[in-house]
């Protein structure tokens, strides 16, 4: 039961982190850290508020005020690293030093706590299929999240396209994609009274599920751009604000009551979109690069 209460203490920090504006760009003269791809490394004397890396390792022989945090890696605290808060590897490992203060929690997760999780849920209690399900989410997400990127990054027209569609037309995209949703069963049923309709069904089964996939990426983009533009951070590229819309989409996601209606929203905007720009091969005018 520790290792479940440990595990929810993970989602919650990270949910929080982020949608509190956690995430920042390296720079001068910010105190928070944040790479992407690369490691991070708090120098000795180097006093900072956030160290995050993700895709890397967190090494730490100064000060971090508040938290440490390496998603796909492990962290390194050495015997003059000094944490104000929660040190947090998810993917990875935590090497403290001896001399190294921690006045928050140490937050572990690997694949060997992934496997003692599955283990208690299918031995103990019907509790640990929270947590099965949470491992089932994030790898259909990840999934996702590789298959999206690679859409914004071969196809970044269509994607143009929608986006566009549903921050300039939001009203007929909301409309658009109420009635996708509502037709699809009708749809389906009035298919299914002759033979050529049935082998018809499958196509539209994959339009419905290509739309629902292009117009989330596309809100995705979004959320992702405005995210930065709050952030006032420019120049990004259409793959980076995919790939944060994402994120963020799916950590709200893990907010009760109000993760589906996001997820709903997100969905009818997105497939609203692609409907009224044909999955996106009609464009009225070119969509500014900063959202």
């Amino acid at each position: 039961m520790g290792l479940l209460k440990k595990e929810k203490g993970v989602v919650c920090f990270v949910i929080l982190a982020l949608l509190s504006g956690f995430v920042s760009v390296v720079s001068a003269g910010e105190t928070n850290i944040v790479e992407i791809g690369s490691d991070v490394t708090i120098e000795e004397g180097m006093r900072v508020r956030n160290a995050v890396a993700i895709g890397g390792q967190v090494t730490v022989f100064g000060e971090v005020e508040r938290h440490v945090v390496a998603i796909g890696g492990s962290v390194v605290l050495t015997k003059t690293a000094v944490v104000g808060g929660n040190v947090v590897s998810l993917g990875g490992i935590i090497v403290q030093g001896r001399g190294a203060e921690v006045r928050g929690h140490l937050i572990e997760l690997n694949l060997s706590d992934i496997s003692a999780a599955i283990s208690t849920a299918l031995n103990e209690d019907w509790e640990g299929w929270s947590w099965i399900f949470a491992i089932i989410s994030l790898s259909i997400f990840l999934a996702i999240l590789i298959l999206a990127l690679l859409i914004a990054r071969l196809f970044p027209g269509p994607v143009h396209a929608v986006s566009l569609s549903i921050r300039e037309n939001t009203f007929n995209v909301t409309l658009g994609g109420i009635f996708v949703l509502v037709s699809i069963v009708p749809l389906a049923l009035l298919l299914a009274v002759s033979v050529v309709g049935i082998i018809l069904i499958p196509l539209e089964m994959l339009l419905v599920v290509c739309a629902a996939l292009i117009g989330f990426i596309a809100v995705a983009r979004l959320v992702g751009g405005k995210m930065f533009t709050i952030l006032k951070i420019h120049g990004k590229s259409l793959v980076q604000e995919t790939l944060w819309g994402l994120v963020i989409l799916w950590l709200i996601g893990w907010i009760p009551y109000i993760g589906w209606m996001v997820k709903v929203i997100s969905l009818v905007l997105g497939m609203g979109g692609v409907l009224i720009t044909r999955f996106g091969t009609m464009q009225n005018r070119p969509l500014s690069p900063d959202l």
